[in-house]
Formats: structure tokens, C-alpha cells, sequence
């Protein structure tokens, strides 16, 4: 009887010690949801450049991302000059034949392009990122739609307004410009650095055929370098019209440096750098910027995914959100470059304050066939 009482006297406080523990069970299983619900994503980018870049990602797109999307965290590994790049390329390159993860998410220039002919990435399309309908579809098949270009820069011409009050517009017009204004002009050799390169290529350009232009860019045959001749000869005839009678610095910054100091009114320069030494005022607040018809070539920065990386759908989002078009607006303030975007996408306001170089920009020639007109320049321009 003391056991039956028992049992009964003390079921209502087992009932009640039972409901304790389930709403406390039940509260345990809620917090384990929240918990799996906060950031529970972080994406590894590796990008290499110059310090500018790496500010971009520290100080402007890992901020600003993190605050509309904070279930996603970002870390970045940064290799100044490229430095990594052959040791990330190899790495993933391993990873993607074991089919594992390879700890890079996000890649930013760098190996982008060599990865793309390797079938390393991630293939990329409108679908997974809407904002890709955006760009130049030209500039998405350098890279055969494994990755897409989110900033870039090109070579446009600069002219002091104080001595030029009617700058060329046209490759014509600049030519005819340069013979009648003996040592007013140059550029860099175009082995030691684009805007250099990108003028000769200009050259070259102008004459050849259409389809013979397309053939260098996207091909590589020795044979074609014949068709360079009359180009080099042009380049060649205008060597006593350069500064000092032929006269070309070594790199960009010397032919800025020769803008600066007044030494020259007129030259090639990259966009980029043009516009950080005007912002600085290490340029004269009287040199501008014009692009020319046609322009003179350019590059854009890719992004590629690694194939194997585990967080697809996550970097789809980062991808995505890099190409709208606010965060391109705030991508060329930063950096003084292009968006990767056509420039339509971008807001007005933008627009209007690069108006003068808000154009696109020519591609170069493939990298073999750029190698090649460097060293025929040295030979058939520079050397004799």
C-alpha cells in the first residue's frame, strides 16, 4: 500500500519534472538550428596584383559584402605580383584530379586564364549569375565561360590641353599628329610595358584585316608575322618624330614622368595609373584622357571558381554581387579602373565623370604572338 501511495503521491511531479526536461530538450534543439543558421560559410579568395587590389578586398568588397550577406564570411590570401600564382594553379590543378576540395574558393587574375584552359573551374552562366547578362560576351569567351571580368583598365591617350587644344581622336589623326609636332610624342618599348605595347599592337593592327586581327588574338601562328611588315616600317618612319628623335622610356611610369615634367604632350598611358597620378597630382590638372577610334586594347581582371571548390552556390552569390552594378560603380572609384560590366550598366553619375575613356577597349594579341611583336620591335624598330 505505502508503494501504490507512493506512486501515486509523486506522479504529478514526475509529470511535471518530464515537461521540464522536453521544453528544455525541445529549447535545445531550437538553439542547435540558430546555431547551424548562423555563418556557417567561409569562402577563401586568393588574388595577386598590386596593393591597390588587395586594399579593394580588405577595405571596400569583404566590408560591404559581409553586411548584406553576414552568413557568409570571406577570407582573402593575397600574393603581391603574382608570386603565388604557379604554386595556387598547382594546387588546385591536384585537387581538381582527386576531386577534393582545394581550399580556394574564389580565384581574382592571377591564374584565372591558365586555370580556364585547363578545365580547372567552375563553368559560369546567366543562370547561376544573373548579372553576367551584363557583359560583353567577347570578353567571357577569353576565358571559354569559365569566369567572368569584374574590373579592368586599358591604354588611352593623354594629352597636355595647355599645348594641345585639339587632340587626335583617331590612329590616323595621332600619326599625322606626331610628324607635325617632332619630339612631342612617345611611348614605352613594348617589352617594358602595356601602354608601349598596346601602341604598336595599334599600329600593326591598322594594317591588317579584319579576320587576320582576330587570328592574332585568339590563335598562334608564326607564319602570320609576315603580315606585320608594313606595321613595323610605319613604327619605324616615325622614330624621327619621337622625343629626342627616337627616344622610348623604359616602362609606364617613365612616360608619365615625361608628361609630368612637360618633356612631351602626348603618349599612350593605362588608364588606371593615368587617373591615380591625376588624383594624386603628381600629373598636371591640364593633361586628359581621350580614347580613340578605334581604341587602343585593354584587359580585364577575371574571377574563376575552382571546380571542386565545396561552397558552389555560396561563391555564385559573391560572384553575382561583385557584378551588380553599385558594387561596379564603387569598384572604379576605388581603383581608378573599368567596370567589368559593359559601362551601360553602371549609374549615370559614373558615367559622366569618366565620359572621355567610358568606351570599350580593344583585346591585345594572344601571348605568343605579343612576345613576338616585342622582339621583332627591338629588331626591326629599336634596333636599326
Amino acid at each position: 500500500m505505502y508503494y501504490m501511495a507512493s506512486r501515486i503521491k509523486f506522479r504529478p511531479l514526475f509529470v511535471l519534472l518530464m515537461a521540464v526536461l522536453l521544453a528544455a530538450l525541445i529549447a535545445g534543439c531550437g538553439e542547435s538550428s540558430q546555431s547551424a543558421a548562423a555563418p556557417s560559410s567561409t569562402l577563401t579568395i586568393y588574388s595577386s596584383g598590386d596593393v591597390n587590389v588587395q586594399n579593394l578586398w580588405n577595405h571596400t568588397l569583404i566590408p560591404q559584402f559581409k553586411k548584406v550577406h553576414p552568413e557568409i564570411n570571406l577570407k582573402l590570401i593575397f600574393a603581391e605580383h603574382g608570386v603565388s600564382d604557379q604554386s595556387i594553379l598547382a594546387r588546385i590543378n591536384a585537387a581538381v584530379n582527386a576531386n577534393k576540395d582545394p581550399g580556394i574558393d574564389l580565384i581574382d587574375s592571377g591564374p584565372v586564364e591558365q586555370a580556364a584552359d585547363a578545365h580547372l573551374l567552375a563553368p559560369m552562366t546567366a543562370k547561376d549569375v544573373p548579372n553576367m547578362a551584363h557583359i560583353d560576351p567577347s570578353l567571357i569567351q577569353q576565358v571559354h565561360s569559365f569566369g567572368v571580368p569584374y574590373r579592368a583598365s586599358s591604354v588611352v591617350l593623354a594629352y597636355n590641353s595647355k599645348t594641345v587644344a585639339n587632340p587626335p581622336t583617331t590612329l590616323k589623326d595621332l600619326l599625322a599628329w606626331i610628324k607635325a609636332h617632332p619630339g612631342k610624342f612617345t611611348y614605352n618599348t613594348p617589352n617594358s610595358g602595356g601602354s608601349g605595347h598596346a601602341f604598336v599592337e595599334a599600329i600593326l593592327n591598322s594594317h591588317l584585316s579584319a579576320d587576320s586581327q582576330k587570328k592574332f588574338v585568339a590563335s598562334y601562328d608564326p607564319a602570320m608575322e609576315s603580315q606585320w611588315d608594313a606595321g613595323m616600317k610605319e613604327l619605324k618612319s616615325l622614330s624621327p618624330s619621337v622625343y629626342r628623335q627616337g627616344f622610348y622610356p623604359n616602362g609606364n611610369v617613365a612616360v608619365l614622368q615625361l608628361l609630368a615634367n612637360g618633356s612631351i604632350d602626348v603618349a599612350p598611358v593605362w588608364s588606371d595609373m593615368a587617373l591615380s597620378y591625376l588624383a594624386e597630382h603628381q600629373l598636371p590638372d591640364s593633361v586628359k584622357l581621350i580614347q580613340l577610334d578605334p581604341p587602343f586594347s585593354g584587359g580585364p581582371a577575371f574571377l574563376g571558381i575552382p571546380r571542386t571548390t565545396q561552397h558552389l552556390a555560396q561563391v555564385y552569390t559573391l560572384v553575382n554581387w561583385i557584378l551588380s552594378a553599385d558594387v561596379q560603380s564603387t569598384i572604379i572609384d576605388a581603383i581608378n579602373g573599368y567596370p567589368g560590366v559593359q559601362w551601360s550598366y553602371v549609374s549615370q553619375q559614373v558615367r559622366d565623370k569618366y565620359a572621355s575613356i567610358a568606351r570599350s577597349y580593344g583585346t591585345g594579341f594572344s601571348t605568343k604572338f605579343g612576345a613576338d611583336v616585342n622582339k621583332q620591335w627591338q629588331t626591326e624598330v629599336a634596333g636599326q
